[in-house]
């Protein structure tokens, strides 16, 4: 299922906001990618050993229900695994659970 088409909006705002905010030429680069429901957040880094390689990992995925209508907020874990968010705010409006990424009180996202 797809996004509709307020809520691709939205997403554009909100995350685009976050990935220019928090992105550093040369440094850190955040970036979304959307498929169907889901939008996944990721961070790029140049490799220590080689800085001319880049390695990328997933922060957060938000994930839209069309029945609710809410999203859901992911992590993943050293394995790269989804899990979700552990702490009762995971389920909510786009805003709230973008800002709940940016602030990150739990430490889960952002090293």
């Amino acid at each position: 299922m797809a996004l509709p088409e307020a809520e691709k909006q939205r997403v554009e705002q909100l995350l685009g906001q976050l990935c220019e905010q928090r992105t550093i030429p040369g440094q850190v680069t955040l970036q979304y990618e959307t498929k169907g429901n889901r939008v996944t957040l990721t961070e790029s880094r140049p490799l220590f050993i080689d800085p001319a390689i880049w390695n990328e990992i997933k922060v957060a995925q938000f994930e839209y229900s069309a029945d609710t209508p809410q999203w859901t907020l992911y992590w993943y874990d050293r394995k790269n695994r989804r899990q979700l968010y552990p702490t009762g705010r995971n389920r909510d409006a786009l805003e709230k659970l973008v800002m709940e990424v940016a602030s990150d009180p739990t430490g889960i996202f952002w090293e």
